[in-house]
């Protein structure tokens, strides 16, 4: 139930919300499984897994959610598209000032998403290419060899810019939930926010009807498609992602 004197209004569409939750649950996943392969013991588990498997699994599916993101940031509904969050210095001043105000991301919002897609992007792109000379590669890693054992280093590099990236995600998170009283969390998953009535009338809400989420499930499908497919060019089906 809102508060009174309080609208609700929707802000993410079902395909957004599910693409957050799943890059995270991918990416921590990704994250844990190459750390039990190198292991002793995690090379292959006692009970039969082999952790490095699992880890390209979820690195495909982190590269499949990221070119979701990007078609989804020009075809999604209103708070999810980049014209709408991606602002100018302008009005990330407006923002610092107190001037501005969305229900979508904010300004600065804003560029940790686009920092998260173009770090975790390349993290995926690079693991195409990665290669560790014994067990397992890319499917692209037969291409160039040169090429190849670049992405290989900058692919292990990148790693501590993701973890810094991830952890100022959740202080941020913590500081709007305990400093703004904003609960990003429960917006994110239920897809809906409350704003003052009064400022209601100029506020859009995003659609999350059928054809949005019919369209989002579509798109997710072809991302999906094309990363399965480069994941058969290669003469294994090995690839670290992180």
């Amino acid at each position: 139930m809102h508060q009174k004197n309080q609208q609700i209004v929707h802000v993410w569409d079902l395909p957004t919300r599910f693409f957050h939750w799943a890059l995270a649950f991918c990416v921590i996943a990704a994250f844990f499984t190459i750390k039990a392969a190198g292991t002793t013991e995690g090379w292959i588990a006692n009970s039969g897994i082999m952790w490095i498997d699992w880890h390209l699994k979820f690195g495909y599916c982190v590269l499949s959610l990221i070119l979701f993101r990007i078609i989804w940031g020009f075809t999604g509904s209103y708070y999810a598209r980049f014209s709408q969050f991606i602002k100018g210095p302008a009005i990330i001043a407006q923002y610092l000032k107190g001037a501005y105000q969305s229900p979508g991301h904010n300004p600065i919002g804003a560029l940790s998403v686009i920092a998260l897609l173009a770090v975790f992007g390349f993290q995926a792109f690079s693991g195409l290419f990665t290669t560790d000379d014994i067990f397992t590669e890319g499917p692209l890693a037969h291409l160039n060899s040169a090429f190849s054992k670049t992405m290989s280093s900058l692919h292990r590099s990148n790693e501590p810019v993701m973890i810094i990236l991830f952890a100022l995600h959740i202080l941020a998170i913590i500081y709007y939930r305990i400093f703004k009283k904003q609960n990003l969390v429960a917006t994110m998953v239920s897809g809906t926010t409350q704003i003052p009535s009064q400022a209601s009338q100029n506020i859009k809400s995003a659609s999350d009807n059928l054809r949005i989420r019919i369209m989002g499930f579509i798109t997710l499908l072809i991302t999906s498609g094309f990363v399965y497919w480069i994941s058969t060019l290669g003469a294994s089906s090995g690839g670290s992602f992180y």
